[in-house]
């Protein structure tokens, strides 16, 4: 994993964050939505979805290595409005080599949120306390996608 490079997004980067996030909520995530919040879920990770974001008030980090067959994006972190978790998901053949991690630590070293929410699934809730992200509330379930709220203060 040496050759792990981190870095903001940029609008051309938008396919290769979709396709990236959708086997993996696919694999992890959406076995608890119901088929609408399926739905939702994956449109929102479409490539025209996020070059919205990208637009917008999101912002993407990437973690790429650099292997025998180039770069590849192993992982990503999406920031919305500063302070909220959209998006971090982790290729599945590089989960627990703290990328994620990473991404985190790499976001938080450039920016001084006083709090930063999330709405996790319940597969990320354990790497979300890891960190030191709290419970905030009730598990709720929005549009057939189910979240966990928690909050990470300084």
């Amino acid at each position: 994993m040496s050759n792990l490079r981190l870095r903001e997004a940029d609008f051309a980067d938008a396919e290769s964050i979709s396709l990236l996030m959708i086997p993996v909520v696919k694999e992890y995530v959406i076995n608890e939505y119901s088929e609408q919040g399926k739905k939702i879920i994956l449109q929102s990770m479409s490539v025209e979805n996020i070059q919205s974001n990208l637009k917008s008030h999101y912002r993407y980090f990437l973690a790429e290595n650099e292997g025998d067959d180039g770069v590849e994006v192993v992982g990503i972190l999406g920031i919305k409005n500063e302070d909220h978790i959209f998006h971090c998901f982790v290729h599945r053949d590089f989960h627990r080599k703290k990328i994620a991690n990473k991404l985190w630590i790499y976001w938080l070293q450039q920016n001084s949120p006083k709090q930063v929410s999330v709405n996790s699934s319940r597969y990320a809730i354990n790497f979300y306390q890891s960190l030191g992200f709290e419970a905030s509330g009730e598990c709720f379930e929005k549009n057939g996608v189910v979240c966990y709220p928690m909050v990470f203060l300084r």
